[in-house]
């Protein structure tokens, strides 16, 4: 006798993922990673802070420089066919307005902001990065709260190696947002001083 073979399952794509995740307020998040339907956990309050407070750091930039719109999770950022994510912030410039769709974005952004939790970590890092990078994303950073740094990564096929990483005592700027400069230190200290 022959043993059953499983049947593969097929990928889900981009068209699959708008018609299985409706948006609902109070419902569960999900991304569509490489093809897979994955629900996300709700981040915690250091994670939240962190992301209002460089989102609002990032919008007053932006806006008053005139250089492109920020947007903050969730919001659907659908790099490619098979992944659409919802990055914890992200930046379109000016010259790339095109990519908005009215639910989200369909390209890469030029910017992209991962915030890492322990639900998170391994999947933003080592699966989300690479295709960001892949998918012509600017500039992808990753937030660790654990280790306070902001690491900027850069250029096409997955960077392994960050460009930059900076610390809480650093400004960082950003090639691809011009004349934002983010103070680090106070944006950390609020988000790690949340629970205190």
């Amino acid at each position: 006798m022959i043993p059953p073979t499983a049947k593969p399952r097929a990928r889900l794509t981009n068209a699959d993922y708008m018609a299985l995740t409706p948006p609902v307020p109070d419902g569960p998040r999900y991304q569509l990673v490489n093809g897979e339907l994955v629900e996300m956990a709700g981040p915690d309050d250091p994670h939240q802070v962190f992301a209002l407070e460089m989102g609002a750091a990032l919008l007053m930039q932006t806006r008053a420089l005139g250089i492109g719109e920020v947007r903050i999770a969730p919001y659907d950022a659908a790099v490619d066919e098979f992944n659409t994510y919802q990055p914890d912030l992200l930046f379109v410039s000016n010259a790339r307005r095109h990519i908005f769709d009215g639910h989200g974005v369909t390209g890469a952004p030029d910017v992209v902001v991962e915030i890492l939790s322990d639900s998170t970590r391994r999947r933003d890092f080592n699966e989300k990065r690479p295709v960001y990078l892949s998918a012509g994303v600017r500039e992808v950073w990753i937030v660790d709260l654990d280790a306070r740094t902001a690491a900027c990564y850069t250029g096409a096929g997955g960077a392994l190696t960050p460009a930059r990483v900076f610390t809480v005592a650093d400004v960082p700027v950003s090639d691809a947002m011009p004349g934002v400069a983010i103070e680090l230190g106070p944006i950390f200290a609020r988000a790690l001083g949340a629970n205190n």
